[in-house]
């Protein structure tokens, strides 16, 4: 079995994503399917998949839901709720009766881009992810190098959470500067070294030059997640359809084919499939 572990759609008849605006991302700025993403993945052989959150906006979960419900494929979405709130989950509950809903497994409320670099450790974000376990859901962390220290303190506060990790933590791979490398592998390891976080392998192509990438350009920041987190807990995710603005679906697989080329079968399975499992419960 094969589970991509993040990636998105949107429908902009349903509700338009205003990050979206702007040339640069304008290749992305139409409505994304599942019939959409069943033709791209199908030369990956994807069997089943996690939809994760593109909105600060609780009505996102009535579409994803949705979804969910009219695609057994779709084996689990990870939602946004306001963490910094004390009535978040007062306002999740109020969608948890909707079809799909059971496919729930996780939250996400993005660190990435906050000028405030210790938000991730504020008292009511770790009262309200140290509430997850309760409720049992995963939180996401979506975050770039700045946010990387005050993720490992909320990790090592909330020691019952799982917590998975986007994106390799958003390292600027185009850059490819040692010193930088260097600094994110060391906010990498210490990250890791709490036994509740896991790693998606994902997002890493829009990290680099988007018209030059190689493989051998991410084998080091591979290097680091693997012997970091270790084979138990790094999982495969296509960050599909945002990928598409430097690689299309099949190269994406492509890729992280090339980066567990050398672990064995059993290792293989546990990056395709068995690690997202275990992580998100689903």
């Amino acid at each position: 079995m094969r589970i991509d572990s993040h990636h998105h759609l949107w429908d902009l008849d349903i509700a338009p994503r205003g990050w979206l605006a702007g040339d640069v991302l304008a290749p992305l700025n139409r409505t994304f399917s599942m019939d959409d993403f069943y033709a791209e993945r199908a030369s990956a052989k994807i069997d089943k998949s996690i939809l994760v959150q593109t909105l600060s906006d609780y009505e996102e979960m009535k579409e994803f839901f949705n979804v969910a419900e009219n695609h057994e494929s779709m084996v689990g979405v990870v939602a946004w709720i306001d963490t910094s709130r004390s009535d978040c989950f007062e306002k999740l509950e109020t969608y948890l009766d909707l079809p799909g809903s059971n496919k729930l497994v996780g939250i996400r409320d993005g660190a990435q881009g906050r000028t405030d670099t210790e938000w991730l450790v504020s008292e009511q974000v770790v009262k309200n992810i140290t509430q997850l376990v309760q409720e049992g859901l995963t939180f996401d962390l979506l975050v770039d190098p700045p946010h990387l220290v005050a993720s490992a303190k909320l990790v090592k506060q909330c020691p019952d959470t799982t917590f998975i990790l986007d994106h390799i933590g958003k390292p600027n791979i185009g850059k490819g500067d040692p010193g930088e490398l260097k600094e994110w592998s060391n906010l990498i390891e210490d990250l890791a070294a709490n036994q509740n976080v896991s790693c998606k392998v994902s997002g890493m192509v829009t990290e680099a030059n988007w018209q030059a990438w190689k493989n051998d350009d991410f084998k080091r920041y591979f290097d680091v997640v693997l012997n970091s987190f270790g084979i138990d807990r790094i999982m495969y995710g296509s960050d599909w359809p945002v990928c598409k603005l430097a690689a299309s679906y099949e190269q994406v697989a492509n890729l992280a084919e090339y980066l567990v080329a050398d672990l064995s079968e059993s290792e293989k399975e546990k990056f395709w499939s068995k690690n997202a499992i275990n992580a998100y419960g689903i």
